[in-house]
């Protein structure tokens, strides 16, 4: 298998891309965002049988203009599907999607508009937990994690993506790191078990290959999702 077609090549070219939008200015990271927000919705939209997937990128850009009625947005975006179709899994559907797709991007604006450099801080937080959890658990792996959710997931790939992580964060915040490590990782592990909670519910094995062996940008984005909102909130501490 070519390089640039393996694993570590397309999580090179995903990481390099990430890393120049956001440095971008504010103007130029949005619209990435707007468009990681189209593809979230897109793959969960097809994956739970939902045909308005684009009611969740304009979810995102009211949001983003006014936070404070984001949920109030989203129930009523999914009110109207569960009426739509008169079905009220429908409606969980959607209220789910429109959270996954819709809220947590806005977090990553959020930081980006309270410290320039907040999500380039967030990715390399992100980054060094999930390669060393990788590597750890595929090195020294022998306890299971989650095997009804994640069987791949090992107690020692947790530690070492928490040893990477904790790393990342007291080079950045010094001190202050240590206390941002454990609720980063524990809500960086919780975005991964959540999708994998899902995957397994539908019995798929990723939301979309449209990166390869990285899945989709579901597949892709879980960690950096949910520790967004963490992130800016500790932040402000």
């Amino acid at each position: 298998m070519q390089f640039t077609r393996g694993r570590e090549g397309i999580g090179l070219v995903i990481g390099l891309t990430s890393l120049f939008f956001a440095f971008a200015p504010y103007g130029v990271f949005y619209i990435a965002v707007l468009i990681l927000t189209l593809f979230l919705s897109y793959e969960l939209c097809k994956t739970l049988s939902i045909r308005e997937f684009y009611l969740f990128p304009a979810l995102f850009c009211i949001m983003s203009l006014w936070l404070e009625i984001g949920l109030l947005a989203i129930f009523l975006t999914s009110f109207y599907i569960g009426w739509k179709y008169w079905n009220m899994a429908q409606f969980l559907k959607a209220f789910l999607i429109g959270f996954y797709s819709s809220l947590l991007p806005v977090y990553l604006l959020a930081l980006k508009k309270y410290e320039p450099y907040a999500v380039v801080k967030l990715l390399l937080f992100v980054w060094s937990m999930d390669v060393l959890s990788y590597y750890v658990g595929k090195t020294y792996g022998k306890h299971a994690l989650a095997p009804r959710l994640s069987p791949q997931k090992t107690w020692e790939g947790l530690l070492g993506g928490y040893a990477g992580g904790t790393l990342i964060l007291v080079l950045l915040h010094g001190y202050r790191g240590l206390i941002f490590s454990l609720p980063m990782v524990f809500f960086a592990l919780m975005g991964d078990l959540f999708k994998s909670f899902i995957k397994r519910q539908l019995g798929i094995k990723d939301f979309s290959n449209i990166l390869g062996e990285h899945g989709g940008f579901v597949d892709r984005f879980d960690s950096t999702l949910f520790t967004a909102p963490i992130y800016l909130f500790l932040l402000k501490l």
